[in-house]
């Protein structure tokens, strides 16, 4: 089947995801977040090869590096927002690649993008971007997520920043849009369903242990694996903290869980 057409943004802001091919891995560790984090700042601010400033090829409005996706809230720079995509595809990947002794494609397909039209969708993409680690249970709050933008926001990152200050939408001021921003990123998730405490990683480990007696559930088959998960889940561990901890393919975890489900 053809692909469809983009929608085009009447302003030239979009909320892009990329995600890693057949959901793999495309951050291994924090020098491959730093890396990307600089590409994102070279975009910003480009040189020319005698190093002199050149119009920016995008803006970025907020950013979140997920173990094997990413968020961006990036507006149109200099160029299309295809061609800046790829420009940063191109850059990371050789860079992945070649630190990684691997071929090949990293990311599925091609960069989903939505068109941002207004203030209010561009508030709550901030939110959205600056929970994605809360919502996938690994951290507690944005402010203990290292790889986002939430840092910039909240000014423990005063200087090389990537974010843009020439926001859209708004006549407020950066102070004010950082105020607000942070305000609704620490409300909960109206859609979340768990009101007790998260657990945090060394509880969740301690009941990932006691439940499994030691043994490594990644190497656990059959009925014993979906018994054991089961009852981690049970326990209050989350699906993605056990996915995360146990090193076990989340799809896996939510297959078990939902079975589960339909057998009560």
């Amino acid at each position: 089947m053809p692909r469809s057409s983009r929608q085009v943004s009447p302003t030239g802001v979009y909320h892009v995801m990329l995600r890693g091919i057949d959901r793999n891995t495309i951050f291994a560790d924090d020098q491959d977040c730093r890396k990307f984090v600089k590409i994102l700042r070279q975009l910003t601010n480009p040189k020319d090869k005698d190093n002199n400033p050149l119009p920016p090829y995008c803006n970025i409005h907020a950013y979140c590096l997920m173990t094997n996706h990413i968020h961006l809230l990036i507006a149109e720079g200099a160029e299309p927002l295809g061609e800046t995509m790829k420009r940063l595809g191109i850059s990371y990947v050789s860079y992945y690649n070649k630190r990684h002794s691997r071929l090949g494609p990293l990311f599925h397909d091609r960069f989903r993008s939505e068109p941002v039209g207004d203030a209010g969708y561009f508030v709550t993409l901030l939110r959205y971007i600056h929970r994605n680690p809360v919502e996938a249970e690994m951290v507690d709050s944005p402010d203990q997520y290292q790889w986002s933008s939430w840092h910039e926001y909240s000014g423990s990152v005063k200087v090389d920043g990537v974010c843009a200050r020439n926001l859209p939408f708004s006549r407020m001021t950066w102070k004010k849009v950082c105020e607000l921003a942070i305000a609704v990123s620490n409300m909960p998730s109206p859609k979340s369903k768990i009101e007790h405490r998260r657990l945090t990683d060394a509880e969740a480990t301690n009941i990932i242990t006691r439940i499994s007696n030691g043994e490594a559930v990644k190497e656990m088959r059959g009925e014993q694996r979906k018994s054991v998960i089961t009852a981690i889940i049970k326990a209050g561990v989350g699906m993605r903290q056990l996915s995360r901890l146990a090193r076990i393919d989340y799809k896996t975890i939510a297959i078990i869980n939902r079975i589960s489900d339909t057998k009560q």
